[in-house]
């Protein structure tokens, strides 16, 4: 992704991969946490609710960065 933002021709571009990047991250965001608590939390035992965004914020990062390192 920072790669496409060094490449991008003007600051336009620049800007829109940025913002197309923290709107990704936002929805997968919102999604992990639903999905998180209604599906993961019955099924898996070990696992507990996330309460807040902020730590669904960061295992949604947490899990680009792994998923990353795949590449």
């Amino acid at each position: 992704m920072f790669a496409n933002l060094i490449k991008s021709e003007n600051k336009q571009d620049a800007i829109q991969q940025l913002l197309i990047f923290v709107l990704s991250i936002l929805i997968s965001t919102f999604i992990l946490r639903i999905v998180w608590n209604t599906s993961l939390v019955k099924h898996i035992t070990v696992l507990k609710p996330i309460n807040s965004m902020l730590d669904a914020f960061i295992l949604s990062i947490s899990i680009r960065v792994i998923a990353g390192l795949d590449r």
